[in-house]
């Protein structure tokens, strides 16, 4: 098919359009899939959040972070590890001069 010099920027758009839908569609599919893969153990929430091994057991101890057990078996997830973060998130308000 032949197209002339003036239909070329809209099949550019069109093309683009398209790509971004794809990207989009590719994208959301990716984040469904790794989101079944979301939960780590202990140590890779030590890694996340920054803290030491017998912290992070304190605070499972204490119900001060959220987690999940499964036998002697400690689960974490990665949403709700950077959630917890989220929600301690402390706000400065300046005083203005």
């Amino acid at each position: 098919m032949e197209y002339t010099f003036e239909q070329i920027p809209n099949i550019l758009k069109r093309i683009e359009n398209r790509l971004d839908k794809i990207e989009k569609t590719l994208l959301n599919r990716t984040k469904k899939e790794s989101q079944k893969f979301d939960y780590v153990g202990a140590k890779e929430a030590c890694e996340i959040l920054n803290l030491s091994l017998p912290t992070l057991y304190s605070k499972v101890s204490l119900r001060e972070i959220p987690f999940y057990k499964k036998g002697n078996r400690l689960h974490f997830s990665k949403e709700e590890l950077l959630n917890w973060i989220q929600e301690g998130k402390v706000y400065l308000h300046h005083k203005s001069d």
